[in-house]
């Protein structure tokens, strides 16, 4: 128990790292998020929780600028990574993904080899000058996705070959290989078997020391597991940002206690 105030006394002094105030979002006449406040914390994993449609997928999309790509969607408010607001007209949103990286619902290798997939974002960003560093980003990135002992003796195979719980694997390395200092993960794992979950939940627990991850699930008990703070969404409003532990045990929302004991959901 000792350990666990220890982590939580130091979660609490870690700078923000995004900023969110008074963020709307729109899809044409629909309302889908309503002034929405908080703090991504550095190195911590945040989870947003909350019944489906009610935002908390949509709100992960602004972070990095994904809505851009649906045609009838409009933000306001302001976000910012460290300060800098990332709907400036002179953002590359291209760039601000390679610093706010994604992980979708269902594990989606592009038809390539498994090295390929790694080394695609490198490639496309510049980050490697010569073979000898591309081939350490892949390794690097591989070995923090926990699947460089499975896939070192296969790089040259298609990456779609892999298992599910592979291939998100590999999304994850993929996702990290730009050296992102964020990572959003939308429900990573529900397309996973428990051993697969398993797996990735404890690699959150490890990428957390050199991310701030964010992740949206529809698991109150991996919420419970592996994040540090939970922010409760419900109808489009943030209803409910804290502690993990006291949002879960000592709610301070009527409706975050009716979503967590189930009345609601």
């Amino acid at each position: 128990m000792d350990d666990m105030r220890i982590v939580e006394r130091t979660v609490n002094t870690h700078a923000s790292k995004i900023s969110a105030k008074g963020v709307q979002v729109h899809y044409g006449a629909t309302h889908a998020l309503k002034d929405v406040d908080v703090e991504i914390l550095e190195n911590t994993v945040t989870a947003f929780i909350g019944p489906s449609g009610c935002g908390k997928s949509t709100f992960l999309r602004c972070l990095n600028r994904m809505n851009d790509t649906i045609p009838s969607c409009r933000v306001d408010g302001a976000i910012t990574l460290d300060g800098e607001d990332i709907y400036d007209p002179r953002v590359d949103p291209v760039r601000l993904r390679a610093r706010v990286g994604m992980v979708f619902q269902k594990p989606n290798p592009f038809p390539k080899s498994i090295y390929d997939n790694v080394a695609y974002g490198p490639k496309i960003h510049g980050l490697a000058r010569t073979k000898a560093e591309l081939d350490e980003i892949v390794e690097t990135s591989l070995r923090k996705a926990a699947l460089w002992n499975e896939a070192k003796d296969r790089l040259a195979a298609p990456g779609t070959g892999l298992s599910g719980g592979q291939q998100q694997r590999l999304c994850i390395a993929r996702a990290i290989a730009t050296s992102p200092e964020v990572l959003l993960m939308d429900e990573p794992c529900s397309a996973l078997d428990p051993i697969a979950t398993a797996q990735v939940e404890e690699l959150i627990d490890e990428l957390r020391a050199s991310f701030s991850v964010v992740i949206v699930t529809h698991s109150m008990q991996q919420a419970a597991r592996v994040s540090q703070k939970t922010a409760f969404f419900h109808l489009g409003n943030l209803v409910e940002y804290g502690e993990t532990g006291e949002v879960f045990t000592n709610p301070k929302d009527p409706r975050t206690e009716a979503y967590i004991t189930g009345r609601i959901g």
